[in-house]
């Protein structure tokens, strides 16, 4: 008979995915996880349907897959479709359950079977089971998840698995078997498990698995409430215990109508983090040591909350208490319907055995097992020895002491995350050690990679640097030799300057003296010219005089004339005599008036000269005014240029001090660049012996 493959039941929203490793950590099975890529995928036919991911997952990169899309279009299209209903149904729709009927019958359903009617069934089952064959160990099998657990990874157990249906298949078969007008009628599962759907594969009844939080959404983006429509009573008896069978222990709860003992014998057990911790003691530990189990029946169960607290329903976040409430309440009605109410009805045969004998039937109920172990062993191989040593050494694990079992990486221990890398189901970037010691060992590779280069670099430029110091060097001994004949030069020029002052001083003096005498100059010219006046004046009183003498001398002529003239008159003897005086005057006259008129001639040629005198005398008054003005601006200039000296003799003498400064500090340069360039020779060398470290 060919194996049927286990479907699908988580889908991994890929793009939602962040590869934070919470699914692997919450996983009882690790190994159906993929964490080799960028986000954690998964191996359907490894994964037991837990729904635990889904659970933790809180950027909604881990779904639940049902058939609620299905079981629609085929309800649209008008297909003949019953369903049964888990007994979670209330603790998830708590008082308006049975609206969830009106919901369904409103939708096309044609029928609705309770199917803590089906857990009565199962509870027969097992009885008739225990009784006939008194088994050393019975594992319930209610929850296809654990019934797939011990398929794929313990497959020991399967030989102690209840062979027998769970209440939802009970009450399918039960269907079909009892109810022939449902005959060809499909069934839909109103559940609160994404993996039921499994199990009605590996039977063949059952078409479409529908949970609770399908037809919430549902309800909920139509803008609809379930109670809004009519309360519907199931279509099958009703069960009395078996309508808390959804909570933990509600299959011993239910026995014990058969066995009040059961409690004696039966481990309750539920919740992931307790319930495979367990069967893998019973498989690994005391079933393969012959121990005898401490507990005949094991009622067991995936959820903590059991049923009621499913994947496919809304009660994650809820109390305990507030999810059993309506439950437990349930229960205390249904059982009331099936007490005794006269003391004749206590001994009469009980009713609710009655019933159940009408739709139980040997044989009808049984249900076989699959040992899928071979899929686990061929996708999951057992590393050798030297492999784990290859990979412990590849990540940095080589002593013990350095495999922490931190479980950062979402397994167990390190020996269970080397399994997952050898067998490509995750990769050693997920190991937090391995990743601290990487990113040391990267970091130290950055470093060693940014040395090389600061080495290379460093030392290129050392050995610019060395060349540029050599050439400072150079340039610093030229600057040296400039500085030192610009020394010389300048003290040149200081004393130059000096001299040049001296000279300076000395015309001042002579340009003193020159002001002084072209002063006196001036005065004796102003003196000589008052002089000249004044002879001018005198030489014009000669000339006035000289014609004074003129007039004398010809008046004396006319006299003499006049003499002579009456000398004539008076005879010989007297006149002549008279005429002598009177010629001699006459001559005196004549003399004086030639005498007179020379004096007057020379008079004028003096006055001409002394005006002459007097016009070069105004001149030279002038040019020795403007010789004083010259002389003035001679001294304000030579002034000008002994302050400008006096500046720059003192300017000399300040540059003179800065050369012998500079000649100071070049030397100390000198000596600075000579250990500068000592000292960059021994950081070659030592750059050099890094390298090499």
């Amino acid at each position: 008979m060919k194996q049927i493959a286990l479907r699908p039941v988580i889908k991994v929203v890929k793009e939602k995915c962040v590869n934070c490793h919470r699914c692997i950590v919450v996983c009882p099975v690790k190994m159906c996880n993929n964490g080799s890529g960028d986000v954690i995928d998964h191996d359907p036919e490894l994964c037991i349907g837990c729904g635990e991911c889904i659970r933790v997952c809180d950027h909604g990169a881990r779904i639940g897959i049902d058939d609620f899309e299905l079981f629609m279009d085929d309800l649209k299209q008008g297909k003949d479709i019953i369903a049964i209903a888990a007994p979670s149904i209330v603790a998830s729709f708590e008082a308006d359950y049975l609206k969830v009927n009106g919901f369904l019958k409103s939708l096309g359903v044609k029928a609705i079977f309770d199917v803590s009617f089906g857990a009565e069934l199962t509870i027969k089952s097992y009885v008739a089971y225990m009784q006939a064959k008194n088994p050393s160990l019975v594992i319930a099998q209610p929850c296809p998840t654990l019934v797939a657990f011990i398929e794929i990874y313990r497959p020991e157990l399967i030989p102690y698995l209840a062979p027998v249906d769970s209440p939802m298949l009970h009450t399918m078969k039960m269907i079909r078997r009892f109810y022939p007008q449902y005959k060809n009628h499909r069934i839909a599962a109103i559940s609160p498990c994404y993996s039921k759907r499994r199990e009605f594969d590996a039977v063949g009844i059952g078409d479409y698995n529908v949970t609770f939080r399908s037809v919430r959404r549902y309800l909920d983006d139509s803008g609809k409430t379930v109670r809004a429509y009519p309360a519907v009573e199931y279509d099958n008896p009703p069960a009395e215990r078996g309508v808390a069978f959804s909570s933990p222990g509600g299959l011993m709860r239910t026995l014990q109508r058969y066995d009040n003992e059961v409690t004696n014998y039966t481990r309750k057990i539920e919740g992931p983090q307790e319930v495979y911790s367990y069967l893998t003691y019973l498989a690994d530990d005391a079933l393969k040591q012959g121990k005898a189990p401490a507990y005949k029946l094991i009622d067991c169960l995936n959820c903590s909350m059991g049923c009621n607290g499913g994947p496919g329903t809304m009660n994650h976040n809820k109390r305990f208490d507030d999810v059993e409430y309506f439950v437990e309440q349930r229960q205390r009605e249904m059982r009331k319907k099936y007490q005794p109410a006269t003391l004749l009805q206590k001994f009469l045969p009980d009713q609710l055995e009655k019933t159940l004998d009408m739709y139980w039937e040997a044989g009808l109920y049984r249900r076989s097992y699959t040992d899928r172990s071979r899929i686990f062993k061929e996708r999951i191989k057992s590393p050798s020895k030297a492999e784990f040593e290859a990979l412990y050494k590849s990540m940095y694990k080589e002593d013990p002491s350095q495999r922490f079992n931190c479980g950062a990486c979402g397994y167990i221990n390190c020996e269970q995350m080397a399994v997952a890398i050898i067998n490509k189901r995750n990769k050693p970037e997920n190991c937090r050690y391995y990743q601290e010691i990487e990113q040391t060992r990267r970091a130290n590779e950055r470093a060693s990679r940014m040395i090389n280069h600061v080495y290379e670099r460093t030392l290129e430029e050392m050995q610019k640097n060395k060349h540029g110091i050599e050439a400072l060097s150079g340039q610093i001994n030229e600057t040296a030799d400039y500085v030192s004949r610009s020394s010389q030069a300048i003290t040149q020029m200081v004393e130059n300057i000096q001299s040049i002052s001296m000279s300076l001083d000395h015309n001042a003096e002579t340009v003193l003296k020159l002001n002084t005498s072209s002063t006196n100059g001036k005065e004796r010219l102003y003196k000589i010219g008052e002089i000249i006046d004044r002879m001018a004046e005198q030489s014009n009183v000669l000339i006035d005089a000289c014609k004074v003498i003129g007039d004398i001398s010809n008046e004396t002529s006319i006299l003499g004339m006049n003499a002579a003239i009456e000398a004539a008159h008076a005879g010989d003897s007297i006149g002549k005599g008279f005429a002598v005086v009177a010629g001699e005057i006459r001559k005196l006259a004549d003399t004086s008036e030639r005498q007179a008129v020379n004096i007057t001639d020379n008079l004028r040629g003096v006055k001409t000269l002394i005006d002459t005198s007097k016009e070069s005398s105004l001149y030279a008054q002038e040019q020795f005014d403007q010789m004083a003005d010259l002389i003035g601006m001679v001294k304000s200039e030579e002034l000008s240029i002994q302050d400008a000296m006096s500046i720059h003799d003192s300017g000399g003498n300040h540059v003179l001090e800065a050369l012998n400064e500079i000649n100071v500090l070049i030397g100390k340069i000198k000596d600075t660049s000579s250990e500068l360039l000592a000292s960059g020779e021994t950081v070659i060398q030592n750059i050099s012996s890094l390298k090499n470290m």
